[in-house]
């Protein structure tokens, strides 16, 4: 079943996927012959042309060298980098799912996978209070099912949360229940949690959270934007790659887990001052 092209109208990256086929077919080739062109199979061009997945730096400079385009492709990507790719939420939904290992940088907030319950709905009530979303509980139940499907099969999580992201988001019931299961969860062999405390600043995390990804494979994949999966799904391998290296040198200036669990454990005497 061959894959269609997105609407090239609704995003830069869109576009080259469409452009990709297009240029294909004008110029006779199989997908097959693309692929050996850029390194992957023709079900993976099949993928690049429908926009589930996104070409690298590498492939769009063999497509250019290839078809002559001047640069068009490589082109394309730079602009594309620069602007929200309106298919993110839906490949970051699949990236999240499919991890085997998730590496975390949250600068705001507990991210997901380490929430509970009633902290997801307070964050939820805000943005619905904000006007982000309409139903609360439905919001809610779509994210408690896709938290259990990033924690399905035990992924590797490794996270690094800055102290304020440890602030209060609800009554001190609800965030004494969530720092306690933040000491749960770290308890476990497959989840690392480590807290960068705000004397380091500045440090290279300022700009904001981050989520790297290990897909099947070993392929890196990285988003960065906000929890409401807003911003850019970063496939490009070189990228991906440097996104990892951000995370290592922003953990090197963390507490270590013994230290991180401490601080939690007596997270409870200083919920007035954080508040």
């Amino acid at each position: 079943m061959v894959r269609p092209s997105p609407d090239p109208h609704s995003s830069i990256y869109a576009f080259m996927a469409y452009y990709l086929r297009f240029l294909r077919l004008q110029h006779g080739a199989t997908q097959a012959e693309v692929g050996e062109i850029i390194g992957c199979s023709n079900s993976q061009v099949s993928k690049y042309e429908s926009g589930e997945k996104q070409l690298d730096g590498g492939q769009c400079a063999a497509l250019d060298k290839w078809w002559n385009t001047g640069g068009l492709f490589t082109i394309m990507l730079g602009y594309a980098k620069l602007g929200t790719d309106a298919n993110a939420p839906t490949r970051l939904n699949r990236y999240q799912r499919k991890a085997v290992a998730h590496y975390i940088f949250s600068s705001s907030l507990i991210p997901l996978p380490l929430q509970t319950e009633d902290y997801a709905r307070g964050l939820l009530e805000a943005g619905h209070a904000a006007g982000f979303l309409e139903d609360v509980e439905t919001s809610l139940q779509e994210r408690m099912e896709l938290q259990a499907a990033i924690l399905d099969g035990d992924p590797e999580i490794w996270a690094v949360l800055e102290q304020v992201a440890l602030r209060p988001m609800g009554s001190r019931a609800v965030m004494t229940v969530q720092w306690d299961h933040l000491l749960q969860m770290g308890k476990s062999s497959q989840v690392s949690i480590r807290i960068l405390p705000s004397t380091v600043a500045p440090h290279i995390g300022m700009d904001g959270s981050f989520h790297g990804f290990t897909l099947p494979g070993r392929r890196p994949a990285a988003f960065s934007g906000t929890a409401l999966g807003v911003g850019r799904v970063v496939d490009d391998q070189t990228e991906a790659a440097s996104v990892a290296l951000r995370f290592n040198r922003i953990a090197a200036r963390a507490w270590n887990e013994d230290q991180s669990r401490e601080y939690l454990a007596g997270m409870g005497e200083h919920h007035d001052d954080l508040a």
